[in-house]
């Protein structure tokens, strides 16, 4: 009877253990225990081993990689598709750990191994996963076949990205004749929240994220750990890129300022930009078509960024009241007075002032043999532009906030007159003075120079 029980059990055993072997040979859903930060990663695969290969990373939300449900339908007869959840979200594990987009980004190395050994793959972020696989790119770029960035998160200064937040917040909460006023008393708020934390947080924020007695302390969750890591993240290294990059960004997006496409697709040689009009910051949910549309261009096309070429032109104009837009201008010498909310964008121009104004410049060229932009009293965002004369800025008693932007100096790439409150984010400065990328927020004083 024993002997009976013994046998009985031991083929119950056996059907069993056969049972998961064969789960195992047919199944496209595992959990894996990866050594970065220890934890159990979520991870599915569908589609032929013998295609190629295509890895999706998703970004912050508890959704995780069921974003990416609709592509891998379209996708996986003709490739081998995977996708997983991170660390700290979806179905994988959630600890106070170092989450961080260079951790993320050796954890999608060893998870990549694993499946595709040495094989080159096609690579897909949204937003923190676009980080993620721009993290990757730098430190594994020979595996990358070819990179999309979907909206992605990262790259600008911390504080330049407050500046977007609150301009967002502010334009939802009220209307136009009174931005300015709010504006003023949320950036107050803003100011004396910073004042009160750096009193009680260390002045490098990173080290919140790396610290495991900060992290318990001040941040809860980790989507809060992730998202401190994303903007403490060094982005220094991203010119080095040279993988072919696919950059896609709904045009409204009010998460990841587009300006951020524009700044990636500044600094990084082998890109093009594409916008979706009307777009918010997922367009892989809300745009479908659209998105689709994009993401098959993405396997095929051959990239070719298009430059802004310099074009002399010998008008004179000086305008004041205004806002709106100047696209695809050209000026010998462009004054601009008194206005509000005023855009030029992929404009040439020997000269421009700017006197008690704001002003975004993005994708031009001003270029001079004297002075280039000189600035006073006035609000500028410069993003993804080439500045350059004697002296390239000359600046007065202004807030200057410049992304993904080269200015080059023969005697100074930046005189301060007055004080001026200047927020870099990964910009070149090259002067007698200094050769280096900035990312960084500072007070200049009068005189001081780059």
């Amino acid at each position: 009877m024993q002997k009976e029980a013994l046998l009985l059990n031991f083929k119950i055993k056996s059907l069993f253990i056969s049972i998961l072997l064969l789960s195992f040979l047919y199944a496209d859903e595992y959990y894996i225990q990866e050594p970065i930060l220890n934890s159990q990663v979520y991870i599915n695969v569908d589609g032929n081993i013998e295609n190629e290969p295509i890895v999706f990373v998703h970004g912050l939300g508890d959704e995780a990689s069921t974003i990416w449900q609709e592509s891998i339908l379209k996708l996986k007869d003709n490739y081998y598709v995977i996708s997983f959840d991170l660390p700290g979200f979806g179905k994988s594990s959630k600890e106070n750990v170092e989450y961080t987009p260079e951790k993320y980004a050796q954890i999608l190395d060893f998870l990549v191994s694993k499946f595709l050994e040495n094989r080159e793959f096609y690579l897909v972020g949204h937003s923190m996963g676009g980080a993620i696989s721009l993290k990757y790119t730098m430190l594994y770029q020979e595996r990358v076949k070819k990179l999309m960035l979907i909206d992605s998160a990262g790259v600008l200064h911390k504080d330049a990205y407050g500046e977007f937040m609150i301009k967002t917040q502010v334009g939802k909460m009220v209307d136009s004749n009174k931005k300015s006023e709010l504006n003023s008393q949320i950036s107050k708020l803003a100011t004396d929240i910073t004042s009160s934390l750096s009193s009680i947080l260390p002045k490098d924020l990173s080290s919140v994220v790396r610290d495991e007695r900060y992290r318990d302390k001040f941040l809860n969750s980790p989507t809060s750990i992730a998202a401190l890591g994303l903007i403490t993240e060094d982005w220094f290294d991203i010119y080095k890129i040279k993988t072919p990059t696919f950059i896609l960004w709904g045009e409204n997006d009010e998460v990841t300022p587009l300006r951020s496409g524009y700044v990636l697709n500044f600094l990084l040689d082998n890109s093009e930009l594409y916008t979706i009009k009307y777009a918010g910051h997922v367009p892989i949910l809300n745009n479908k078509e659209e998105y689709f549309s994009y993401l098959d261009e993405f396997f095929v096309k051959e990239l070719k960024k298009s430059e802004l070429e310099y074009n002399n032109s010998e008008l004179i104009r000086e305008i004041s009241n205004k806002k709106g837009e100047l696209k695809d201008c050209s000026y010998k010498s462009l004054k601009i007075k008194n206005s509000n909310n005023l855009t030029l964008f992929n404009c040439n121009i020997e000269k421009l002032i700017v006197e008690n104004s704001n002003v975004n410049i993005i994708n031009s060229n001003i270029i001079s043999n004297d002075k280039a932009l000189i600035v006073s009293n006035s609000n500028i965002e410069i993003t993804s532009s080439n500045i350059k004369a004697q002296i390239a800025i000359e600046s007065l008693n202004s807030k200057l906030d410049i992304a993904g932007t080269k200015i080059e100096g023969y005697k100074s790439a930046i005189t301060s007159l007055g004080e001026n409150e200047i927020i870099f984010s990964l910009t070149t400065i090259l002067s007698p003075n200094t050769k280096q990328i900035f990312h960084k927020k500072e007070s200049m004083k009068n005189n001081q120079k780059y």
